[in-house]
């Protein structure tokens, strides 16, 4: 799968989760979201990391995708 699509699959899913009308199905698309994001660290070979659960919704001072320095041309 291109990781472009799991990107938007995982920002549909926690798109969903925000407007879900219930616990039920806001914890069902959280959980899809958290699946495409364990696929996307694999995929990126942990150079994309997600935080494994959010303490709250407050994403300002949240950083939810992580990227690791690559490798300098240098070294």
């Amino acid at each position: 799968m291109d990781v472009n699509y799991i990107f938007r699959r995982q920002q549909m899913e926690r798109t969903l989760a925000e407007a879900a009308q219930n616990a039920a199905a806001r914890a069902a698309h959280e959980e899809m979201a958290r699946q495409y994001e364990l696929e996307i660290e694999r995929k990126s070979a942990g150079q994309i990391v997600f935080p494994s659960h959010r303490e709250h919704d407050d994403r300002a001072d949240e950083t939810l995708i992580s990227e690791l320095p690559s490798p300098s041309a240098s070294s």
